[in-house]
């Protein structure tokens, strides 16, 4: 700031203190020094002589991938309807989230098979299983809500018709 500037914003708060119509003195001063646009403008870089600096490529990739992944989740919500196991689809982070709760293997298998990671291994989470594929050129997550428990029963029954001699 520069001193006709300190004095300007002097004479401002003078007058502010002395002239206010509220009955908070700081208010009074930050609105008169608002209204003189002597505050700090709240980007940095639009006084004169100061440079933003150029975004980094690594900025600027992950940007590209997030709009990425968003387009390809506004895709999917279209493409995912009436689908089993009442799906949630959305973006982070440039990946797509597909959450779903099948009630069969035979509606995880679909969704593994709609997503092409037919042949992915899963990670299961206790409650959930979680398999990473593509979808759409982005990196995808399938997140299977109950699917343990669904192969859990499965190899329940199976235990009960195979039989351990000793």
């Amino acid at each position: 700031m520069t001193t006709s500037t300190v004095e300007r914003a002097a004479r401002i708060i003078a007058a502010a203190i002395v002239h206010g119509t509220s009955g908070d003195p700081a208010l009074d001063v930050a609105q008169a020094l608002d209204d003189a646009r002597l505050l700090a403008p709240a980007d940095p870089f639009a006084r004169p002589g100061r440079n933003r600096p150029a975004p980094s490529p690594a900025a600027v990739a992950a940007l590209a991938e997030c709009s990425k992944a968003k387009r390809a989740a506004d895709t999917a919500r279209a493409q995912v309807d009436g689908m089993p196991g009442e799906p949630d689809v959305s973006a982070a982070g440039g990946e797509v989230t597909f959450v779903v709760h099948p009630q069969s293997l035979a509606d995880w298998k679909q969704w593994m098979h709609a997503l092409g990671a037919g042949d992915a291994r899963g990670d299961s989470t206790g409650v959930a299983m979680v398999v990473r594929c593509t979808y759409g050129g982005v990196r995808a997550r399938l997140v299977g809500v109950g699917v343990p428990g669904l192969y859990g029963e499965l190899h329940g029954r199976l235990g009960d018709r195979t039989a351990v001699r000793s």
